[in-house]
């Protein structure tokens, strides 16, 4: 903060432009004001008895000022009086400014229910202790919005993408790991695997191993002489499935997976 050093030997220089530096030195605590938002209690204000709200301190969009308490209303308005001076040319101009804040309607007025008062620094780092330690740091979680952001504090838990949490359940050969990424969202059945089912077959006795209707697998049964020419009766068998692979994915809903890593 500026600062105006009065104490010199051999007198002062008083001016008016001593004056502006003090008064720009003092307007830096308006800067206090921030710290708290638009419309804020910085001390006092508190409800008294029959509806009476004590005086104090409010900042409005980083004005510091007083408050003048009084019985509580629904707006809050800033007063600004005037003390004016007599000068050596014989005019009279105001020359002191005294604003403050209290509740009443004006030209401009502020809502009182707007007005918030914040938490100390003190009591903001309790607060954030009692967090840290009710959501203790390494702790996962579920996050479904994502035009929100993720929140502070938090990070995207990256080992968690694509996959799905299952509970640990030590000893069993699949879920006994803990950390551990199993499963697969695709599968390709084997022939063991496949249920048990039945092909379709007919006897061809042309000898044709394959046909265009999908037969195939000729296994022959017999031979016979039919006109005098020898001829083949043929078991046809009929071949399944086209070796696609199908999906293994449990009905699923895409959320990230956020991880606790403190204030």
């Amino acid at each position: 903060m500026n600062k105006v050093d009065y104490n010199q030997p051999g007198g002062f220089p008083f001016s008016t432009q001593i004056l502006d530096a003090a008064q720009e030195a003092y307007k830096t605590f308006n800067a206090y004001g921030n710290y708290a938002g638009d419309l804020a209690i910085i001390a006092g204000c508190e409800l008294g008895g029959g509806g009476n709200v004590n005086s104090g301190f409010v900042s409005i969009y980083g004005e510091l000022l007083p408050f003048v308490g009084g019985n509580i209303s629904s707006d809050v308005a800033i007063v600004e009086t005037t003390d004016q001076r007599g000068f050596e040319d014989g005019s009279v101009k105001p020359v002191i400014y005294t604003r403050y804040a209290t509740f009443g309607a004006a030209t401009v007025s502020y809502p009182w229910s707007s007005f918030r008062r914040p938490l100390t620094l003190f009591q903001l780092e309790d607060r954030l202790l009692q967090v840290e330690k009710a959501v203790p740091i390494g702790l996962v979680a579920l996050w479904d919005l994502p035009a929100e952001g993720i929140p502070i504090g938090w990070v995207e838990h990256i080992p968690m993408r694509g996959v799905t949490a299952v509970g640990h359940n030590s000893g069993d050969v699949n879920f006994g790991s803990l950390g551990n990424t199993i499963g697969t969202a695709q599968v390709s059945l084997t022939a063991d695997q496949n249920a048990p089912h039945t092909h379709t077959s007919e006897i061809n006795s042309s000898g044709d191993d394959v046909d265009s209707d999908g037969f195939g697998s000729a296994v022959v049964t017999s031979n016979r002489e039919i006109s005098g020419i020898n001829r083949q009766n043929v078991i046809r068998i009929k071949s399944q499935g086209l070796g696609s692979p199908h999906t293994n994915i449990q009905p699923s809903r895409i959320v990230k997976y956020i991880r606790f890593v403190g204030f």
